[in-house]
């Protein structure tokens, strides 16, 4: 089959690998769509190891290929996604009451093995999900970002009647913006450096947008609360600068959220005696633990905005070229697609 591999850093390249031998308990899925995420540009530049040569790609969507002989509740045809992260289900944390992916031995498809950049992709059954037919295969491959949004919400702890103020408004800010509405908010602001990414953000329903290159964002963001400050501020871009801002913005007795994934080696400065005078709460994102069943649902029940976030779909064999154009945030490109 074809297959985009990653052999190191800035080496992606199409070729010519094995098509994937099933487990008893493994489904092979055919794909149909599979996003270029931030996560997977990180990969690419080497600001996140992975082991090489990899197939990345973990949000996607296709065709149940084949089910191997233990595997149960899926059937061939169905029209899937599937949840990357895989849990051995016997370590300390897989046996604690806590909904995460803390997981001694988590595996990602797409991060830790071959991923969806391929013509086909293997998957526990476990972690497949049935979607409806009357969804596009590209609106599918967007649940598993809306997943890891649904877990960001959560974190955040939105409470009707808050004032929330996220920062990014790419494709992953402009989900939250939708979910925090969705939640309670009284009032969404989005800030981001492009004027073009807010305007989307506020035609999916953002109630203010702020060009933090142009304005300053803690004067707006004042202005509109009365001084006070954001109730919830969700960092949604993965620099140390945009996360200093989110604690700056917060109100006193606020919550802040770090959803956005840095490279691993940044480090973030910060005064101790900022986070006790305001006494913040402050909460972390990691992927998508037992959310993926919740964003088929929102993704299926057309609440959810997703159409207009896809910008460009190439093929497989463009794939360098749609990388280039998500890391350099070529002008117009929210959420890039290959199709296989």
């Amino acid at each position: 089959m074809k297959a985009a591999v990653l052999h190191g850093i800035r080496d992606l390249r199409v070729e010519e690998v094995a098509e994937p031998s099933l487990l008893e308990n493994e489904v092979l899925i055919e794909v149909k769509a599979a996003g270029i995420c931030g996560t997977d540009i990180h990969f690419f530049k080497g600001e996140w190891a992975v082991p090489t040569p990899l197939i990345p790609g973990h949000e996607f969507s296709g065709v149940v290929s084949k089910v191997g002989k233990g595997a149960s509740g899926v059937r061939e045809g169905w029209h899937v996604v599937a949840e990357p992260n895989v849990v051995c289900g016997s370590c300390y944390f897989c046996k604690t009451s806590e909904k995460n992916f803390f997981c001694s031995n988590l595996k990602a498809t797409g991060v830790d093995t071959d991923g969806a950049f391929a013509e086909f992709v293997k998957v526990p059954a476990s972690n497949v999900y049935k979607i409806p037919e009357a969804m596009s295969f590209e609106e599918a491959a967007l649940i598993e970002p809306v997943a890891c949004c649904v877990r960001g919400i959560d974190q955040a702890g939105i409470r009707l009647g808050d004032f929330v103020a996220i920062i990014g408004s790419g494709p992953i800010g402009s989900i939250l913006a939708q979910l925090a509405k969705m939640n309670g908010a009284r009032s969404v602001l989005v800030s981001d450096v492009s004027d073009e990414r807010l305007e989307r953000a506020k035609s999916l329903g953002a109630d203010h947008a702020v060009n933090s290159s142009k304005e300053d964002l803690a004067e707006a963001v004042g202005g509109l609360t009365g001084g006070v400050g954001a109730d919830v501020a969700i960092e949604a871009v993965g620099k140390p600068e945009t996360v200093s801002q989110a604690i700056a913005i917060a109100r006193k007795g606020g919550r802040v959220n770090i959803f956005g994934v840095a490279p691993q080696d940044a480090v973030l400065s910060v005064k101790p005696f900022d986070l006790y005078a305001k006494e913040l709460t402050i909460t972390t994102s990691y992927r998508s633990p037992f959310t993926f069943q919740r964003a088929v649902g929102l993704a299926s029940s057309g609440r959810l905005m997703l159409k207009p976030l896809i910008t460009h779909v190439l093929p497989l064999e463009e794939i360098s070229e749609a990388f280039e154009m998500v890391e350099g945030r070529k002008q117009g490109v929210m959420k890039a697609m290959v199709k296989p």
